[in-house]
């Protein structure tokens, strides 16, 4: 009981922090990106019900998956970067290299479902089929969560 209204209060000030973190102001020790990030650990933890033991195992799995994936979104960024170069100078180039760059951006795409099914399957481990299914709900929702406070931030809502 305490642990879960323990919980709730981290989340109340998570959450009034993360909406004043979102108005531009002076300088901030946290950026809003990893008050988003903190949020997210203290929901998962409380979704998935988390021992301590089990969320140090499963937030260093998580930490490395997220790492491979920037690395991959790293790649694909800098190859639009490419693209959009080739576009902006007006260089010619054939049907056959943008097809081949187009290509190479869908490898990319099918890189990170890879490792996102890699991770989600590494979990057995660690979590319950139950827990697993919780995750990949709640990443889903919090997004959209998330979308929403940012697409919604400054305006009068009821």
């Amino acid at each position: 009981m305490k642990k879960t209204l323990l919980l709730m209060c981290i989340m109340i000030f998570s959450i009034s922090s993360l909406n004043a973190q979102m108005r531009p102001r002076g300088n901030n020790d946290m950026k809003p990106l990893e008050q988003i990030e903190e949020w997210e650990k203290m929901k998962l933890i409380k979704v998935l019900d988390l021992s301590e033991e089990n969320s140090i195992r499963f937030f260093a799995r998580r930490n490395e998956h997220q790492k491979r994936v920037r690395e991959i979104l790293n790649q694909r960024d800098q190859l639009a970067q490419e693209i959009e170069k080739e576009i902006k100078d007006g260089a010619k180039v054939s049907d056959a290299v943008y097809q081949e760059q187009v290509n190479r951006m869908l490898e990319f795409e099918a890189k990170m479902m890879k490792e996102r099914e890699s991770f989600i399957k590494s979990l057995n481990d660690i979590l319950s089929p139950e827990q697993i299914a919780k995750l990949t709900v709640f990443e889903i929702r919090f997004r959209r969560e998330v979308r929403e406070r940012i697409m919604g931030h400054g305006k009068n809502r009821p």
